[in-house]
């Protein structure tokens, strides 16, 4: 099944997280993808919408090849085995993790703009939302960077994952999804509509998210 778009995706989503339902929730969505999908969870728990961003580090033979994540606090995850493999230098890993957490953050002062510090989670249930989980290594360094400010509790949310990572993940942090195909191919696969986000954009639907009346 095909989601229309970003908005259906996460109202069906939202549905799928029903059991969170009372708690003091904070959604916090992996731009820019994330962000729509978000906005409809938000909008439907009348819980505030921020921002978190994580990325990956490619290796230096391809830059596709993800070889960690690192999230814009400076949380890095490495997969060793795949570090060990390759005889990738600690130096390259710095070098990366560096620019990419300088790139992050300058991305986030610009779309944070008006929104002030970043919230307090400490004892909220807080969701990490995106459109799609193809490796779950950035996810996972989100959840991770998330666990270091205590809230309650930490949930992964998202409307497409493949099949055979729900249980790898299921032992990171509680995941929520609306699908797990065996044949997952490219996030995109799974909306008719699954345009790129501008930066504008994005700021739209956090403005729009926060400043409802109904916000808790």
């Amino acid at each position: 099944m095909k989601f229309r778009n970003r908005a259906e995706a996460g109202k069906i989503l939202s549905k799928e997280l029903k059991a969170f339902r009372g708690k003091d929730v904070i959604v916090l969505a992996i731009p820019r993808g994330g962000v729509p999908v978000g906005y409809e969870i938000a909008q439907d728990f009348k819980a505030p919408l921020d921002l978190v961003m994580s990325k990956k580090i490619g290796a230096p033979f391809n830059a596709d090849f993800a070889i960690g994540a690192v999230t814009w606090n400076g949380a890095v995850m490495l997969d060793q085995a795949m570090v060990d493999r390759w005889q990738i230098s600690r130096e390259y890993i710095g070098g990366e993790a560096r620019r990419i957490i300088g790139e992050m953050k300058a991305t986030l002062d610009d779309l944070r703009v008006g929104l002030g510090n970043f919230p307090k989670l400490y004892g909220r249930t807080v969701f990490i939302v995106d459109d799609g989980i193809v490796t779950g290594a950035t996810m996972i360094a989100a959840v991770e960077a998330i666990r270091d400010q205590g809230p309650e509790e930490v949930v992964m949310a998202t409307p497409v994952i493949p099949a055979e990572l729900v249980e790898e993940l299921k032992y990171v942090a509680p995941l929520v999804y609306a699908q797990a195909p065996e044949d997952f191919e490219a996030v995109g696969e799974y909306y008719q509509e699954f345009e790129t986000l501008s930066d504008e954009q994005v700021k739209e639907f956090l403005m729009l998210a926060n400043s409802s009346d109904l916000v808790k």
